[in-house]
């Protein structure tokens, strides 16, 4: 298996333990009867528990573009150096984007997130090399 996968691999390793933090942490501030309910009434997160939420639904919101990033470089058939590069900026930009957002000052999590961002830009890159 190519580099460039084993951090698509990461990425779902990472999304896997944001949605587990993610569960553990709204049963302990909404309840085990909310959680296990049919969650008729809406109940919102607050604190770390809701900045748990925020950063695992951001890093949901973001990994299409990396899937499909790799997908068309691995198509095209022209995964490089760039493309392995560019993944493993993206894994480890989220994977510090988790804490920058959870205790980081004000304007950290910002960077990581630009940081993600431009690896897919670099995977990408290699599409024109």
């Amino acid at each position: 298996m190519t580099l460039d996968l084993w951090a698509v691999v990461g990425t779902l390793f990472l999304a896997m333990a944001q949605i587990g933090m993610q569960s553990i942490a709204t049963v302990m501030q909404a309840g085990g009867a909310w959680v296990a309910g049919p969650r008729d009434n809406h109940f919102e997160v607050t604190g770390m528990t809701g900045r748990i939420v925020r950063a695992h639904r951001n890093l949901l919101e973001i990994i299409p573009q990396f899937f499909a990033a790799i997908f068309i470089v691995h198509l095209a058939d022209v995964n490089a150096v760039l493309t392995v590069v560019g993944a493993w900026t993206f894994l480890i930009a989220r994977i510090l984007y988790v804490p920058a957002y959870l205790w980081a000052p004000m304007g950290v999590r910002p960077i990581f997130w630009q940081v993600a961002q431009l690896g897919i830009l670099i995977i990408l890159a290699d599409i024109f090399y």
